[in-house]
């Protein structure tokens, strides 16, 4: 009977509305909850003032905010931390815009405020415009909303920019709530605005669309100074790709061949494989020992993945010892427990409890499926040997805002060793590493998925991990994205002069 009358007291207090507020706000608990139980320390960067008062503000537009509304309010309180692991998942929410209205074969660029078109596969919208409006909504505005649902590691404005521009498209239509998109573009001859209205298709019929402005190449693609691939399946694919961009009338806009080079585009160190992408990478770098020229490592647009396949990249060039990780914090939560006790009891035990004594990788997967629930801990890496088979040769790194996790650690080291220059725009994160082994987790009530980092990756070590700058260039290309930026010319001069060089 008391507990009745409580009930009852309450409803009678709160009323339906306060009910119903108190149930809203369950997205919101749940999400401050997972952060302070999941993340080994979200406020590094931010501190935890920064997230109180972000979440207040949260708390009071969530009510008034559309489905919509509430992704971008998710990602833009997950900004204050600062971590580019943890965020909105763009992979469901982008998803489901598509599967509700379709897409359109266009892609962004953004510089400060202003939006243009990268590259265009629809009839009529041409390239490298500017446009100032979309379904009636200024650019500046929609792009202040992708610049909210984008990541960020550090203060990374530049690399938000460029993950951002991945937004424009389903936002647009995803808050109009239409398959139509009208734009209004400066017309690039006479600088006067042109309106057209474009209707999004399925991703099966806007397949073609997509084709005239995607290069389809393996995960791990080689190019040799004769213009030669690694196998001759590569160069059949590569006859095809040239042929069909001559007929579309297109030149060809990401350049991965410059003369007197070798070339090495690694799209993803998590895409593919572990054996494929092994013994692609070992046979290139064999026949890399056998030519002896300069190699450009094409990093433009590799999002990370797994420091395995980055730290085997990094053994191929080493020429001197380092650490490529210093270190791992890392916390054990109920997801982490499930997946590392479910690794480690597989067929991985018996070698991992033989070795965990003298393998720092058997040591890391015994400690972190031990690892007491609500736990920290912190594993350190010996540094890495020099291997006797490596190539000497000099080496040029590219990169871009999109180049993001395992990549920065890369070219962090790179530029820390002065094993070549960095070639292009600010990257994704400090050269000291970055947060990571993100898990996905779902809001209860409006199903939003996001990713919360689990840990925190220690490339190097240093005095203060959390006071940190994006890698900056040596060699910097501004509005890289453009066909006629500077970026052929720089790498091609650097070439030259590595010949020139006695």
């Amino acid at each position: 009977m008391r507990r009745f009358g409580l009930l009852f007291l309450a409803v009678v207090v709160l009323g339906p509305t306060g009910t119903g507020t108190l149930r809203a706000q369950d997205d919101l608990d749940s999400l401050d909850k997972w952060v302070r139980e999941m993340h080994p320390d979200p406020f590094l960067r931010c501190g935890e003032s920064a997230w109180i008062r972000q979440l207040d503000v949260t708390r009071e537009q969530w009510l008034k905010a559309s489905s919509m509304e509430r992704i971008r309010l998710v990602n833009l309180l997950l900004q204050t931390m600062q971590d580019s692991h943890s965020a909105v998942s763009a992979y469901d929410w982008i998803w489901e815009v598509e599967r509700l209205h379709g897409t359109l074969p266009i892609r962004w660029a953004i510089e400060g405020r202003a939006l243009w078109v990268l590259d265009s596969g629809l009839p009529g919208l041409p390239e490298e415009v500017r446009v100032i409006d979309l379904n009636g909504r200024a650019a500046s505005d929609v792009v202040q909303d992708a610049l909210d649902l984008s990541t960020m590691e550090g203060p990374s404005l530049g690399a938000t920019a460029r993950m951002a521009a991945h937004n424009i498209t389903p936002w647009v239509l995803g808050t109009s709530d239409t398959s139509a998109l009208a734009l209004t573009w400066l017309d690039p001859d006479d600088g006067l605005p042109t309106t057209r209205t474009f209707q999004a298709q399925g991703r099966r019929k806007a397949r073609s669309g997509w084709a005239e402005i995607s290069t389809r190449r393996p995960v791990v693609s080689w190019s040799f100074p004769d213009g030669d691939q690694l196998t001759a399946r590569d160069n059949r694919r590569q006859e095809r790709e040239n042929k069909r961009l001559a007929s579309a009338g297109r030149p060809r806009r990401v350049q991965t061949h410059w003369t007197g080079a070798a070339t090495l585009k690694i799209s993803s160190f998590s895409q593919g494989s572990w054996s494929r992408y092994h013994k692609r990478l070992r046979k290139g770098m064999e026949r890399l020992q056998e030519l002896q020229c300069p190699l450009i490592v094409d990093l433009r647009g590799n999002p990370g993945g797994q420091s395995p396949r980055m730290e085997m990249l990094w053994n191929h060039l080493a020429l001197k010892r380092t650490h490529l990780p210093y270190a791992l914090v890392a916390k054990q939560s109920l997801p982490t427990a499930r997946a590392n006790g479910r690794y480690y009891k597989r067929l991985r035990k018996r070698w991992v409890d033989k070795h965990r004594h003298h393998s720092s990788d058997a040591r890391y997967i015994y400690t972190m499926a031990t690892l007491p629930l609500g736990e920290t801990d912190t594993l350190f890496f010996p540094q890495k040997g020099v291997p006797s088979h490596g190539f000497r040769g000099p080496v040029a790194v590219v990169i871009d805002g999109e180049s993001a996790s395992a990549s920065v650690s890369f070219a962090g080291a790179i530029q820390d060793e002065q094993r070549g220059p960095l070639i292009g725009e600010s990257c994704m994160g400090p050269s000291n590493g970055t947060m990571g082994n993100p898990y996905i987790r779902m809001l209860p009530r409006s199903g939003i998925a996001f990713s919360l980092s689990t840990a925190v990756y220690m490339a190097k070590p240093c005095e203060n991990w959390g006071d940190t700058a994006p890698i900056q260039p040596d060699v910097h290309v501004p509005a890289m994205w453009k066909r006629n930026s500077a970026l052929s010319e720089l790498v091609q001069q650097w070439i030259d002069a590595q010949h020139h060089a006695p």
